[in-house]
């Protein structure tokens, strides 16, 4: 039985993890940054609205520069009222609770005191303004008399003719569609950080975490060699268990450390493990690393622990664990073989479970994980394209 599993989905889980830190602007901004974002984008569609109606055929055609620019700031000026009074007023208290007719009406109402006080700005900057007038009643005649007649008829007719709504509408678009976009970014970025954090846990759990019978069979091993009187092998292993002890806990913080002190990791760990066995014959001939490659900590430990957790310590059992390394791959290979009583369990625990992971994080589609089991013998086999 072979099983070959590959994340290739981690990809994207990657590749956003990667822009958390560059995406704080938009992710998490304080309020003062809010404020700012908000007050630049006001600004941006002011001056846009500026220069469109100032190059285009409208009936402002024709208008003092100050004309134009003070009819902008008006209208604007209500377009964010009414904006900040349906998002994150209207929206949350009433739609978001399914309150739609309440929410409804009152956003229609909202419409209507919109284009009245659109209208009023209107009526006021352009009777205030006698250029605008006689300019207005050379090239726009019904609209110069639609300015002069009362307010009412200048509402009812831009509520029948649905103009002024329209514009808003069509107006709101743009940053509507901005802060949809902005919260579904900042969602999944919430997602991908949530994910990171959950992995960093579980992470340091796996660097906190010892097997129970590691550490005791480590210990009882080292007691009994004192007893026996083998002081020069038992003090060895004390190093060794003080040396993967501080390594596990406090040395293997980086995202990566460099292969060599892996290997020396790896190395005692099946050094203190080899103590207890009788039978098995245990083998790991790591290379000599020239150029020291960086590789996830504690990456490669789970799997020699699984092997030697399903590995019945018996006559003719054995452990063959090889490591090879190339100008930019990583070859890790264990087979062992595997006690009658043991065979339940093989695919691990939190360990294994927490490795996977780690490969779909760190090495997204830059790897191949192979596991092989046919019946007395287990195989793992692990590449990595650094």
């Amino acid at each position: 039985m072979l099983v070959v599993l590959s994340w290739e989905d981690g990809l994207k889980k990657a590749t956003l993890g990667m822009l958390l830190s560059q995406s704080q602007f938009f992710l998490q901004p304080g309020r003062g940054l809010r404020w700012l974002q908000h007050g630049l984008f006001w600004l941006l569609l002011l001056g846009l609205r500026f220069y469109l109606t100032s190059i285009s055929f409208n009936v402002y055609g024709g208008f003092p520069a100050g004309s134009i620019l003070l009819l902008n700031i008006c209208s604007t000026g209500i377009i964010v009222l009414f904006y900040y009074t349906v998002v994150y007023y209207l929206w949350p208290k009433y739609l978001v609770r399914h309150r739609y007719v309440k929410g409804a009406l009152l956003i229609l109402l909202l419409l209507v005191v919109y284009t009245i006080s659109d209208a009023i700005a209107e009526k006021l900057v352009i009777s205030s303004c006698a250029r605008c007038m006689v300019r207005l009643a050379q090239t726009q005649p019904g609209y110069f008399q639609l300015i002069q007649s009362n307010l009412s008829n200048i509402v009812l007719v831009r509520l029948v003719t649905f103009g002024a709504p329209f514009f808003l509408l069509l107006t709101l678009t743009v940053p509507i569609s901005i802060k949809t976009a902005l919260n579904a970014y900042r969602s999944n970025m919430r997602s991908v950080t949530l994910a990171k954090e959950k992995l960093e846990l579980e992470l340091n759990f796996l660097r906190a975490q010892l097997n129970p019978h590691f550490l005791f069979n480590s210990m009882n091993n080292i007691y009994g060699l004192i007893i026996s009187g083998d002081t020069d092998r038992s003090a060895a292993l004390v190093s060794r268990l003080s040396e993967l002890l501080r390594y596990m806990l406090y040395e293997s913080e980086a995202d990566t450390m460099p292969l060599s002190k892996e290997v020396k990791l790896m190395t005692d760990y099946i050094e203190l493990e080899k103590v207890r066995l009788n039978f098995t014959k245990v083998t790991f001939n790591p290379p000599t690393i020239l150029a020291d490659v960086g590789i996830a900590p504690l990456l490669l430990i789970p799997l020699i622990e699984n092997a030697f957790k399903f590995t019945a310590d018996e006559p003719g059992a054995f452990i063959d664990i090889s490591l090879s390394v190339m100008a930019d791959t990583i070859n890790f290979k264990i087979e062992n073989s595997v006690g009658l009583t043991r065979q339940d369990g093989l695919s691990g625990g939190i360990g294994l479970g927490n490795m996977q992971k780690r490969l779909e994080l760190y090495y997204p589609g830059r790897y191949r994980y192979e596991i092989g089991n046919n019946g007395n013998k287990y195989l793992v086999n692990l590449s990595l394209n650094l």
